[in-house]
């Protein structure tokens, strides 16, 4: 961080941290400071694992050092941070969290999701479509903590767009629905619950090739590519239509099984 920044990130502004698609910390003031790998990470563990003991940050972010070596690694980001960057960090004995005025992007998908998944509750859909689908965190980071944290996120969101899509057809809103069981399919397409959402919208919908056609493109692409066949439960949304549809006609030959099943 070159010496302007440090002057500018010392104002006392409010600090909004983005780890989705991209690293960058910004302040209300619109300075976005130069942060170094180092600090990044401690920022970065953080925001998304909420206050913890220094012996714990020091063993996670620098786990094939020697303990002492971990240590000074650690105070010297702490101070690095403490210094160049005015209110975002706050320390009690033996501990360190990231300040609570710090803004994450990460917290709202997060928030959003879990209201999703365990209340059915949303502000509007419009609005969860497009926290749901903001992109990767921390794409191109490669610490064990991180792919944790990216995986359980992964599946966070896809459990949340699968449940959005379900309650917008509760509420007869085929069209967002359809956009939320589009995008669990996209970002996971081989997760079965994905595809049996979107094969609800296309039921609900009325468009029964449809739902026919992702179901078969489905089971072939299961079949080919991990070797196992479809649960019971994507089979009995069809099959009332299979004995009734005559076999679909795939643009793509090689996509879709031919004939009922």
């Amino acid at each position: 961080m070159g010496t302007e920044d440090a002057a500018l990130a010392g104002q006392g502004d409010r600090w909004t941290l983005r780890l989705l698609d991209g690293w960058q910390l910004r302040s209300d003031a619109g300075v976005t400071p130069t942060v170094a790998y180092r600090e990044r990470r401690l920022l970065s563990v953080l925001a998304l694992q909420g206050e913890r003991p220094r012996s714990h940050l020091a063993g996670l972010l620098w786990p094939e050092s020697e303990e002492g070596r971990a240590q000074g690694n650690l105070r010297a980001a702490v101070w690095r941070v403490q210094h160049l960057l005015d209110g975002v960090l706050v320390e009690s004995p033996g501990m360190m969290a990231l300040a609570p005025e710090v803004r994450v992007d990460v917290h709202e998908l997060r928030d959003l999701a879990h209201r999703v998944v365990s209340l059915g509750d949303f502000p509007d859909a419009d609005h969860a479509l497009e926290v749901l689908r903001r992109g990767t965190l921390l794409p191109g980071w490669y610490d064990d903590w991180a792919l944790e944290e990216r995986e359980q996120l992964h599946q966070l969101r896809l459990r949340a767009l699968e449940s959005l899509a379900d309650r917008l057809l509760e509420r007869g809103d085929l069209d967002d629905a359809l956009q939320a069981a589009m995008a669990a399919v996209t970002l996971e397409p081989l997760r079965e619950s994905a595809h049996r959402a979107l094969i609800r919208v296309h039921l609900m919908d009325g468009n029964h090739v449809e739902a026919v056609r992702v179901y078969r493109t489905f089971k072939e692409r299961l079949n080919d590519e991990l070797g196992i066949s479809v649960s019971p439960q994507i089979v009995e949304l069809v099959r009332p239509l299979q004995v009734r549809l005559p076999p679909a006609q795939p643009v793509d030959p090689g996509s879709w099984l031919r004939g009922p099943g």
